[in-house]
């Protein structure tokens, strides 16, 4: 019902654009081939399946893994005051990926991201006390930044006149199995503790590592290319 009553207020009041998709530009900043682009399509598909499942675990169950892995009795204050610690390395992270951008190629920078995510909850999967509040800030600082980098790597291998469409796509594969978080912690946790629920999402995040690293390899040649073509003749 909210979200009926959602639609219908948005459809009211904002007005429509529809006028403004011829002026659109149908070329991504950087051209890809019909097959390259759809290849990449079906790639961030696994991305946006991993990463909202990854993120979803990860943020779901971050502050009961920090109150069983300091394994002491602690105050719930403080065992919010760490969870909040470790999220605000998160947003540190997107802070500093945003400078990063400037000084790397997005394709590379988002294959070391998703890596840096894998093996940190990989890490944080066998770690504990002290040590997993380091791993899960290195995990959480990961899972925010490629937030950041994955956007802009959609902008940039899509046309305008469809980055609408791709953006919508990707964010209700997202939402559609971030839903299902819950229900993974729960069985997870049930059978193996957090050491499993870690070493699943670890897992899956391991899905997220191919899939960026496929991209790269992709468009690194069209990339070099394009930065050939654009540095005047001498």
């Amino acid at each position: 019902m909210i979200c009926l009553i959602t639609t219908f207020v948005y459809l009211r009041l904002v007005p429509r654009d529809g006028h403004k998709v011829a002026g659109r530009a149908s070329v991504a900043d950087v051209p890809l081939a019909t097959w390259l682009a759809a290849t990449i399509f079906g790639l961030f598909i696994v991305i946006a399946m991993c990463a909202g499942l990854v993120f979803n675990v990860i943020s779901i169950a971050l502050p009961k893994i920090v109150d069983e892995g300091l394994g002491a009795d602690l105050p719930i204050i403080w065992v919010g005051g760490v969870a909040s610690a470790v999220f605000l390395c998160g947003a540190i992270a997107q802070i500093a990926v945003g400078r990063l951008v400037e000084k790397f190629p997005l394709h590379l920078l988002f294959a070391v991201i998703a890596c840096l995510q894998f093996l940190s909850i990989l890490w944080a999967a066998q770690a504990s006390g002290k040590l997993l509040i380091l791993t899960l800030a290195m995990a959480m600082a990961a899972i925010y930044a490629q937030i950041t980098v994955n956007d802009l790597v959609i902008a940039r291998y899509t046309a305008d006149a469809w980055r609408g469409r791709v953006y919508a796509v990707r964010y209700f594969l997202t939402f559609l199995v971030s839903g299902a978080a819950v229900s993974v912690i729960a069985i997870l946790y049930g059978r193996g503790g957090f050491g499993l629920v870690l070493a699943t999402s670890a897992g899956i995040a391991l899905g997220f590592v191919f899939a960026t690293a496929v991209i790269a390899f992709l468009v690194n040649d069209v990339e070099k290319e394009r930065a050939r073509a654009v540095v005047p003749a001498e």
